[in-house]
């Protein structure tokens, strides 16, 4: 089970989130960069941000205590790991984080 508020290297965050019986995936992915998921990286669990009266949205504490970026929300990052595994269920880690990448910048699922 992923903590909200703690830090994970990507291995362990796509690792949890290919057991679709038990995830969950009510949560955002941050990291200290706006920048593509690295393998040898960490990143930070957290909820979704609020959004207030005015349509703006109120980010976390402690996301915004260490200044990080949004990279995906839970539901995003759940679908590109089912793409990827209904078309390689032997992929790598380094598959997820390629489809991660692209999903990412092209709104879309790539075909590996």
């Amino acid at each position: 089970m992923l903590i909200k508020g703690n830090l994970y290297p990507i291995k362990d965050i796509i690792s949890y989130m290919k057991n679709d019986s038990e995830r969950d995936d009510n949560f955002c992915l941050y990291g200290d960069l706006d920048e593509d998921l690295q393998s040898n990286k960490s990143y930070y669990i957290d909820n979704y941000p609020d959004v207030d009266e005015n349509g703006k949205e109120i980010y976390p504490f402690l996301v915004l205590k260490k200044k990080l970026y949004y990279l995906y929300s839970g539901e995003q990052f759940a679908d590109v790991i089912d793409s990827v595994l209904d078309q390689k269920p032997s992929a790598t880690i380094n598959d997820f984080i390629k489809a991660l990448n692209y999903y990412s910048e092209y709104d879309d699922f790539l075909d590996i």
